[in-house]
């Protein structure tokens, strides 16, 4: 695995942590606790699905096949949509959370992707 990919992974989560931080605090200035601790589990939920991820596919060797990093990153995808699920349920079900913070947080996690990624692809990936 290349270290800018571990570079980019590591910057998501502490931007998916910055945007989390920012949503509860913002609930918390403007709406209610019970706002701001929903924003907290819709963040948590992106941060661990993200760091969970990240730990699948880096947790092998660096100089693995080509088919065998595949085959982590298939079943990071795998494990990482059953985590989400899972973690959501539980959210819902058993926690005392406001829908609309819960999700429009974790909504707005999700685009760290696109804050980090353009600007650590390899140049010969940006010219495609």
């Amino acid at each position: 695995m290349n270290i800018d990919a571990r570079i980019a992974t590591t910057k998501i989560v502490a931007i998916q942590l910055m945007i989390t931080l920012l949503a509860v605090a913002g609930c918390f200035a403007f709406a209610n606790v019970n706002a701001a601790y929903s924003a907290a589990v819709g963040g948590g939920i992106s941060v661990i699905v993200t760091a969970s991820f990240a730990i699948q596919v880096f947790s092998g060797r660096a100089n693995a096949s080509a088919a065998r990093i595949a085959k982590r990153f298939y079943v990071g995808e795998v494990i990482k949509l059953a985590l989400t699920a899972l973690l959501f349920f539980i959210a819902i079900v058993w926690l005392q959370v406001s829908y609309l913070p819960l999700f429009l947080t974790y909504a707005a996690t999700l685009l760290a992707y696109w804050l980090v990624l353009p600007f650590t692809l390899d140049a010969s990936v940006r010219s495609l």
